[in-house]
């Protein structure tokens, strides 16, 4: 979306209510500068991502004393998410390049506001001047080294603390370019240094994280072949006839299989939906010595003549993730329009472009933005491409405790292992299917509850293929099980059941008579909606209640038994 597409969006704004969203965030910002036209951006950009935004703006150069000032605005708005942006740019003087001192006593404040704020901040670097009197060596002016002294010290900010996160200003400089990114004029007559499209992709960059804080990152490319994966269509050229090789355009396609195998190793599950026939693709596969993805990389294949779109609802089936989480790559615009039709919650990026832009372009979708990025995460493509083996297995003849006893099962259970504590706060902003509350945690939050005495449990899954790792979490506060939530890369195996009968055990170990629980249903958490129920948990007024005396003391589902828990 452009600048005018936002503002219309923001336009809409006062004319509706909190309860015609699923979601809703609360947005504290903080600049130098005037920022009105900021703020609308910002929520037109919100209103598109389908989540009710509340912001809180700090008036027009009032940072310092709301810095200052618990009782302000930006203390009171108890933010989901804070954004702090200061410019301090080579065409004006300011307070950060005139007052000594000044940058120092705001970053302390921001520090102490991070201290206090339940959500993350986000600071933005200042940008790095490219022109001044020094000319070629204008990062040796006093500026450029001012600059420099302050980008490091809200680097050594962020490394301290779990809930501050850096934003490289410099980045959309680079984008943009600096001419395109400065408003010399606004920046005189009404102190607003910056152009519209400058302030429309730093919108955009903290709807990045906006998006990663309420889980909506996607999860999975589907991409088709013909003229995408490759070029030329590969029923009439054959494996050696498809353009994949050193030359033009052969390069270009060989680099975006290079691309999406890097998207492969960062995490991100790939799958195959194409109108082909399967002995064909085979083909390819196996006899073009210069293709890079192999089917092993993919973790679902739907190779037929059927409509892409049903393919697309069957390979979100098959891998247990939702619609909203798959992005679909193709070069033909008719079938790129019948699944936006179809399913609008799929991203659906144009692709047709030429294949020198796939690269570009495939790097420049912001739909899988994180607020950390854990080792675990890195092989989570390989992850799912390995459970097309485990459904092989699943898929023989015998009942479904047969299946999960020749997996193999075993489950390591741990109780506040600080070095999970990033997964777990991971896994509350990314799952959304299996969750019984669906609640949010960052960082910090996790680090608070074990400081107060909760019991925070998490669970890392194997099986003869593989780890499936860290998939499965529960926390525990005062004997009410806060948060209970788990993978669907293991759903339907007994795992949730083995956990909760170990965390019953050990609650009922350590004093605990009767767990107390909740189910917050949503759009998506269907598959929980009848866990507490089914696994011990009656109703007691709002909630559900497990008389622990004797849960603890039975022995574990048929399903659990087949799973090896150590701990």
């Amino acid at each position: 979306m452009n600048f005018l597409s936002y503002i219309k969006k923001a336009a809409e704004y006062p004319n509706l209510e909190r309860t015609d969203f699923p979601a809703s965030i609360s947005i504290a910002i903080a600049t130098n500068f005037t920022d009105d036209i900021l703020k609308n951006i910002v929520t037109g950009a919100v209103l598109a991502e389908g989540i009710y935004p509340v912001i809180t703006k700090v008036p027009y150069q009032q940072y310092h004393f709301a810095l200052k000032n618990p009782a302000s605005g930006l203390y009171g708005a108890d933010a989901d998410v804070s954004f702090f942006f200061m410019n301090a740019g080579p065409f004006k003087e300011s307070a950060f390049t005139s007052a000594n001192g000044h940058f120092d006593e705001v970053l302390q404040d921001i520090e102490r506001y991070a201290e206090k704020a339940k959500g993350m901040v986000v600071i933005g670097t200042f940008i790095t001047p490219s022109k001044s009197a020094y000319g070629n060596m204008a990062h040796e002016s006093p500026l450029g080294r001012a600059v420099a002294r302050y980008n490091a010290a809200i680097a050594a900010l962020a490394a301290r603390r779990d809930n501050v996160s850096v934003l490289d200003t410099d980045r959309i400089i680079r984008t943009l370019g600096e001419e395109k990114a400065y408003d010399l004029r606004g920046l005189y007559a009404f102190d607003i240094p910056f152009s519209h499209e400058f302030m429309v992709v730093l919108a955009e960059e903290w709807i990045a994280y906006i998006r990663a804080i309420t889980g909506r990152v996607k999860k999975c490319i589907v991409v088709d072949l013909d003229n995408t994966l490759w070029g030329g269509v590969i029923g009439e050229a054959g494996p050696a006839g498809i353009s994949l090789g050193p030359d033009y355009p052969g390069n270009a396609f060989v680099n975006f299989q290079r691309a999406l195998l890097e998207f492969y190793e960062r995490g991100i599950i790939l799958a195959i939906n194409s109108k082909n026939n399967p002995e064909d693709v085979d083909e390819a596969f196996e006899k073009n010595p210069y293709m890079v993805l192999k089917k092993d990389h993919f973790a679902a294949l739907r190779i037929n003549w059927n409509e892409k779109s049903e393919n697309l609802r069957e390979i979100a089936e098959e891998l247990n993730i939702g619609l909203d989480s798959m992005v679909f790559i193709d070069d033909d615009p008719l079938h790129r329009e019948i699944v936006k039709a179809r399913f609008p919650e799929i991203a659906v990026p144009d692709f047709s472009i030429p294949p020198e832009e796939f690269v570009r372009t495939l790097y420049g979708l912001r739909y899988f933005d994180q607020l950390s990025l854990t080792e675990e995460d890195r092989q989570k493509g390989k992850m799912y491409a390995d459970e097309r083996k485990r459904k092989e297995v699943m898929s023989m003849p015998g009942d479904l405790s047969e299946h999960i006893a020749k997996l193999g099962i075993t489950m390591h259970i741990s109780k506040n292992d600080k070095a999970l504590f990033p997964r777990i706060s991971q896994l509350t902003l990314k799952t959304n299917q299996f969750n019984l509350t669906t609640r949010r945690y960052a960082d910090h939050d996790i680090e608070r509850f074990n400081a107060e005495g909760a019991a925070i449990y998490s669970g890392l899954v194997k099986d003869k293929f593989g780890d499936y790792g860290t998939v499965i979490v529960a926390i525990v506060k005062g004997g009410m099980l806060d948060t209970l939530l788990m993978s669907c890369r293991v759903m339907a195996r007994g795992v949730e059941c083995a956990f909760l009968d170990f965390i019953a055990k050990d609650q009922h170990a350590h004093g605990v008579k009767a767990l107390r629980a909740e189910f917050i249903p949503t759009a998506k958490n269907a598959p929980a909606a009848g866990f507490l129920e089914e696994h011990g948990f009656t109703r007691k007024g709002d909630g559900y209640e497990m008389d622990l005396n004797t849960y603890a003391k039975r022995p574990c589902s048929k399903l659990a038994k087949t799973i090896t828990i150590t701990s």
